[in-house]
């Protein structure tokens, strides 16, 4: 099945740009739903013929790009890369559906939808460190786009914070992957981009960045782990987020959130994990991880209770969420590592219908601050039949998607981070405490009157919520067709943090 990788990929790039150039409304939502199902239909050919029991990387393809650097246009998937490719093909078209009604320059506006999954699935699927960073930069343009010409009043500031937070890390990043780079030229004198060959050299990377203060390999290590936790985000480089996500259009912010916080997630798995029983202070590196993960869920939750914008609490819950997927890779248990990677495919499901739901409250009631609400439920029985679900998707209640992720990382991190895992739990309830307070006051209660006559959401937006909805209580009830496959890559990962005495 060599090629169906790159197809999919090029057919989203030729979609996109067919997309800009459709003279009407109508032409570019059309094709930009095509092209976004014809993703879709490739992705479950592949997830239908994937092997979950094999740890390696399946459906590989490579085509030599530029040989007097070492840059391969090589492609594959494994366990830890299929599920988020499958969930990039499930957001996309159910967000051009949601979307349906744009108006305002439709053709660059579906246009750059198109784009942000050609880069997403380049990032998920490219096993080239310089193809993985071309496409890990391609993300950022079209986000840019979609908050600075689609957004709210301040959406020149939220979409230049997004692109300087986002790009310094990405650089700081590409410092780190040419240490990798020119550390293998010297080892073998052949010019190589090979992600998993520049990532066996770190092995045997010598010498200090800075003599006694802190070695090579730390400093490569902390690179690219900077450049993960800034995209997740991780607290304290989160400060993007809650501005990009309120400037930004319901679109982009599902988009934002369900996808692009997942290329953070999915370096952790794919970068930091194979190399880090090779660093010079693992131990340190496991506590900063560990760290990172618990303030992410504490800080996340707390900022999230506090929040007047439906929308804005949203997105300190997204940070929130993401610790744990942090929390998980750091404790280096195989049940805990696969509960992170399944919490990024949940979370992306799940935060597709909060911010949905914040876009139709918004359209509908004109406000989304939450004491301005009150009642709606009677004039959007809907929305909040849908709404109510992705609360509780989003707080853990068992049967969906979000239980199962959460309870396989604080379960099985207790085993090598019991303190950490103690402190998350805190989070746990003032997680429930923020969605159900929030649902009380904006959504049931005495009906606003100043809001006037309010409609409930769109057939088109409510049918793309509901399929959320139904996907997370069906992987919620049945995890095993994306988890067995995390579960073989995460045992696959740890073989050798465990070979190197990192853990026992």
């Amino acid at each position: 099945m060599a090629g169906l990788i790159s197809l999919m990929i090029l057919i989203s790039l030729a979609g996109a740009l067919i997309t800009f150039l459709a003279k009407t409304r109508e032409q570019a939502r059309t094709i930009a739903l095509i092209t976004s199902g014809i993703s879709l239909a490739i992705t479950l050919l592949i997830f239908s013929r994937f092997d979950s029991s094999n740890p390696a990387m399946q459906f590989v393809e490579s085509h030599s790009w530029i040989p007097s650097i070492g840059v391969t246009l090589k492609f594959g998937l494994d366990g830890i890369g299929m599920p988020l490719v499958l969930l990039a093909n499930i957001i996309i078209p159910l967000t051009v559906i949601f979307a349906w009604g744009e108006t305002k320059q439709a053709n660059r506006f579906y246009g750059l939808i198109l784009l942000e999954l050609t880069g997403v699935m380049g990032v998920f699927t490219s096993l080239d460190f310089f193809v993985f960073y071309i496409f890990w930069e391609i993300v950022l343009i079209p986000m840019y786009f979609l908050i600075s010409i689609w957004g709210g009043p301040r959406k020149e500031y939220a979409a230049i914070k997004f692109f300087i937070y986002t790009h310094v890390a990405s650089l700081v990043m590409l410092l780190a992957i040419f240490a990798l780079y020119f550390n293998a030229l010297g080892i073998t004198g052949i010019p190589s981009f090979d992600m998993f060959g520049l990532l066996k050299s770190y092995q045997v990377m010598d010498g200090d960045l800075i003599k006694g203060v802190i070695s090579l390999k730390d400093a490569v290590f902390i690179g690219l782990l900077f450049g993960f936790i800034v995209k997740m985000p991780a607290v304290p480089f989160h400060t993007w987020l809650p501005d990009a996500h309120v400037e930004a259009p319901t679109a982009g912010s599902v988009i934002l959130a369900a996808l692009l916080l997942k290329m953070g997630g999915y370096g952790l798995f794919r970068v930091i994990l194979p190399i880090l029983p090779y660093s010079k202070s693992p131990s340190i590196m496991i506590t900063l991880m560990a760290i990172i993960g618990v303030v992410s869920i504490l800080y996340g939750t707390f900022l999230a209770l506090a929040q007047r914008d439906l929308k804005k609490m949203v997105a300190y819950s997204s940070i929130s969420h993401m610790g744990y997927v942090t929390l998980g890779a750091a404790a280096l248990v195989p049940l805990s590592v696969s509960g992170a990677m399944y919490q990024q495919f949940s979370h992306g499901l799940i935060t597709g219908i909060l911010f949905m739901s914040c876009g139709v409250i918004q359209h509908s009631a004109g406000t989304r601050i939450i004491h301005e609400l009150g009642g709606i439920a009677k004039y959007m029985p809907k929305l909040t039949f849908v709404m109510l679900a992705g609360f509780l998707a989003s707080l853990g209640l068992p049967g969906m998607s979000g239980f199962i992720a959460e309870f396989l990382v604080l379960v099985n991190s207790y085993f090598t981070l019991p303190t950490f895992v103690i402190l998350a739990l805190f989070g746990i309830v003032f997680t429930a405490g923020y969605h159900l307070w929030a649902m009380q006051r904006a959504v049931f209660g005495t009906y606003n009157e100043k809001l006037g006559h309010i409609h409930d959401g769109a057939n088109y937006e409510i049918a793309s919520m509901a399929i959320l909805v139904l996907l997370v209580i069906y992987f919620g009830l049945n995890p095993n067709p994306v988890l067995n496959m995390m579960t073989v890559n995460a045992e696959q990962l740890l073989k050798y943090v465990v070979l190197r005495g990192v853990i026992t």
